[in-house]
């Protein structure tokens, strides 16, 4: 059989748990079962997630849990003690985005032990430097949405959505700029730029309806040298570039992005190497971008990844 896990965290923010719902739907939707993993009730000893499990099984573990990494090692041995694959769907890997992890080689070691390894990109996979370990591309997750995408205009006007904590830049931005996100913590005794223009954060599901006309902006910044988050953009795939591409809109990414080729090549959008280019002028297909949004919104890019992984563990 197929198993896929879920870690439920119903306390996390809007928008936080898409990526590994939508995982978790369209892998439920294949004829995957779902291991679910509760972080408010999970102990250290994960026996009793793999007690129905063969050596004929396939489980495919949507990495990190966000438990301790005790219980990440604890899972993996126990799922292969009874044969079964052990995958691991790497949405984040700290160690490659935060520095001084003091147990980054225990991290390290838990894909080396793995039977698989599915990553954002083939820039991340050199970097993991695993070649021993058989490796999966993701590409661009997948953004699921039954919301109907409204019919979209051409404007300029600059669009931010995500996670404002790695967005320190616009605390010196000078452009109009719609920001759907919550004020960090750290920021309430900053001066903003009166050109942001802050919004509420949009419902996960519906989000790329709720998206204006405009511009979406993938950037990210540093504020301390405890992050790599300006440089982990040369080997991740951005949920926010999902969304803005399911929304039907335009983008802009960093030069240095795995996905700048494919977004200046088929139009979809710009790239630069620093704000200081926007505005950026660029070329449009608008019709190609509406077909990226329509299989990024079915789900087609995870089953094509689950796929491939059946075929080569034999699971079809």
């Amino acid at each position: 059989m197929k198993y896929l896990t879920h870690t439920i965290e119903p306390w996390m923010p809007i928008g936080a748990t898409k990526p590994k719902n939508d995982i978790a739907a369209i892998a439920q939707e294949t004829g995957y079962q779902i291991i679910e993993i509760d972080r408010a009730t999970q102990g250290l000893d994960a026996s009793l997630l793999t007690v129905n499990l063969t050596s004929a099984d396939l489980v495919i573990h949507q990495f990190p849990s966000y438990l301790p990494l005790e219980f990440e090692e604890n899972f993996q041995q126990s799922v292969q003690k009874t044969g079964a694959k052990f995958v691991v769907f790497i949405h984040d890997f700290e160690p490659l985005r935060l520095s001084g992890r003091p147990d980054e080689k225990r991290e390290y070691g838990l894909l080396q032990r793995s039977d698989g390894i599915v990553v954002h990109t083939p820039e991340m996979a050199d970097r993991l430097d695993i070649s021993h370990v058989p490796t999966f591309y993701l590409g661009l997750f997948d953004y699921l949405s039954l919301a109907e995408i409204p019919r979209r205009h051409p404007s300029e006007r600059l669009i931010f959505a995500g996670t404002l904590s790695k967005a320190s830049w616009l605390q010196q931005f000078h452009q109009p700029i719609d920001v759907f996100g919550q004020i960090p913590r750290k920021w309430r005794q900053v001066t903003l730029p009166d050109q942001i223009h802050f919004h509420d954060l949009l419902p996960q599901d519906t989000a790329p309806t709720g998206l204006p006309d405009g511009v979406g902006l993938v950037w990210d910044s540093d504020m301390t040298d405890e992050t790599q988050y300006q440089q982990y953009q040369m080997l991740n795939s951005p949920h926010k570039l999902s969304l803005y591409l399911a929304a039907d809109l335009p983008v802009i990414v960093p030069s240095f992005s795995p996905f700048s080729s494919f977004i200046t090549d088929h139009k979809l959008g710009a790239s630069i190497s620093d704000l200081s280019e926007l505005p950026a002028k660029f070329d449009y297909d608008s019709a190609f971008a509406q077909k990226i949004g329509q299989d990024l919104r079915t789900g087609k890019q995870t089953k094509k990844l689950l796929q491939k992984l059946e075929q080569f563990f034999d699971q079809v």
